[in-house]
């Protein structure tokens, strides 16, 4: 675990491995930078290499002995006025990156909140979580990954406020940070490892270290309860599906607290079942369980942040595989709130079992808030790219408050509407819904799919998390791999409700 300390000044006096400033487009040199002699020559290193500050774009400086520190980063931060939490979290997680490729072991950053519009706690929350989340890496299986590739040590140049300010904030970093990576690394792990069953043994173990109270579902439970999607879809495989039930409850208030109940897709592997998808990149679909992994995230973090806030989290495990037992196009499912299904493809799996899950929510836990997390969709990145989730729901105020939280985290989202003559195209003639329409506005139909399955009155917002959970591809802000996307977002949501 990288040590978190602020420092008061600008870190020109710092010895270190790597010092992290910033400039904006336009700038002659980093305003970040204090030090009249290190200023004149960043300035003179950033003209010769043509560097104008761009977003994302950065320059590596070795200063050869000639200051305190053995290597100097410049980020551009983009334009001032179109400058967001979000240029910040990315800067700093190419940051984090680079540091782990140079084997930095003590790192710093230097911060200027008020050239940024952020207040001082939100400007080390925002760069040290981003530097954190950069440096990630899952090595776990790697013969030649080395101990301590991550850096030992991040320290933050606050200026002239007193650094004993940031602990709490810092703390808090750490804290999102740990679950961050504990999500990342289940979404990173090889399917053979992480079937159904094993994801419940480890979210058991975790849930007993946070004290948040956790009980399994397990298939004769789930018959008995009528579950027919999470039933259906995990009949092809040889891991029975279950249904992790977490529940986190604050100390008790005089108040009433708001109940979020949030519901996360958990298909360890997705083959698409008898409606087998192509050889070429199925391997990514051991991603398919992002959504419990973040939902898990989530509910281990809220203890230690004390959120005042009641939250469930369910995570739907199943695998989906071709044998033959699986279900077949035309089948027929009964879903837990009784309404039917016909099967058009079994390769639109994650629907059928968060239907159960959103039924079951809403007559058994009765939220304030109901919030889905589904790598659901490829229409959602062939509508919004891969580094965006489409969000949508039934209620305006709650889907601004997970956009706004969104932007506070770093995190894009962007709403997706509900149209409500696309429900013709899941019209079934044999039941009461289809689980696949036609091919255009696919991510919108599976939205109103979801929304066939949510108590009228329940504010609900499905966030479909296909693009950004799991880069295929690396960015020049972010690796190749899970990213746990939505921590940070529902975390910020949350805790705003209390």
């Amino acid at each position: 675990m990288t040590l978190l300390t602020p420092i008061r000044g600008d870190l020109s006096d710092q010895k270190a491995d790597l010092i992290l400033h910033f400039q904006y487009e336009g700038e002659a040199a980093p305003t970040t930078v204090a030090d009249a002699k290190l200023r004149t020559t960043v300035s003179k290193v950033l003209k010769l290499d043509g560097f104008e500050g761009k977003a994302d774009s950065a320059v590596l400086w070795h200063a050869n002995g000639d200051h305190p520190a053995s290597r100097y980063l410049v980020m551009g931060l983009g334009k001032k006025d179109e400058f967001s939490p979000e240029v910040l979290h990315r800067a700093c997680a190419v940051a984090g990156s680079r540091a782990v490729g140079i084997k930095a072991r003590r790192a710093g950053i230097a911060l200027a909140p008020g050239r940024w519009r952020l207040g001082p706690s939100e400007a080390a929350r925002i760069a040290a979580g981003g530097f954190l989340h950069g440096s990630y890496r899952f090595d776990k299986y790697l013969s030649s990954a080395q101990e301590g590739a991550q850096p030992q040590e991040l320290f933050l140049g606050v200026g002239r406020m007193d650094p004993r300010k940031l602990q709490t904030v810092l703390q808090e970093v750490k804290t999102v940070d740990t679950v961050v990576r504990l999500a990342r690394d289940l979404v990173s792990e090889h399917p053979g490892y992480l079937h159904p069953m094993k994801m419940a043994e480890i979210a058991r173990a975790e849930a007993k270290k946070a004290r948040v109270k956790c009980r399994l579902i397990r298939e004769a439970e789930l018959k008995r309860l009528g579950m027919g999607g999470m039933l259906g879809v995990a009949r092809g495989s040889e891991h029975p599906a279950v249904l992790i039930h977490l529940h986190y409850a604050p100390r008790s208030h005089s108040r009433k607290k708001q109940r979020v109940v949030l519901v996360g897709k958990g298909v360890t592997f997705d083959t698409g079942g008898i409606s087998l998808k192509q050889a070429d990149g199925m391997e990514a679909m051991k991603a398919d369980m992002s959504g419990a992994a973040a939902v898990l995230a989530i509910l281990l973090a809220l203890p230690a942040l004390k959120v005042p806030v009641e939250v469930h989290g369910l995570l739907l495990m199943v695998e989906n595989m071709p044998d033959g037992r699986a279900i077949r196009p035309g089948d027929i499912l009964r879903i837990y709130n009784g309404k039917t299904v016909e099967i058009k493809s079994t390769d639109a799996e994650g629907r059928l079992i968060l239907a159960d899950g959103l039924s079951w929510a809403c007559k058994t836990l009765r939220p304030d808030a109901l919030i889905d997390l589904a790598t659901l969709t490829g229409a959602c990145m062939v509508a919004l790219g891969p580094g965006c989730t489409g969000v949508m729901g039934n209620d305006e105020r709650l889907v601004k408050r997970v956009l706004d939280a969104a932007a506070e985290a770093g995190e894009r989202m962007w709403q997706l509407p509900l149209f409500p003559e696309y429900r013709e195209h899941i019209r079934s003639d044999v039941a009461d819904v289809k689980n696949s329409g036609i091919r255009y506005g696919g991510a919108i139909t599976a939205g109103l799919f979801l929304r066939e399955f949510v108590d009228p009155g329940v504010p609900w917002v499905h966030l479909d998390i296909a693009g950004p959970a799991y880069f295929e591809n690396s960015y020049t802000y972010a690796p190749k791999g899970a990213t746990g996307h939505g921590v940070r977002t529902l975390l910020g949501l949350i805790r705003s409700l209390g």
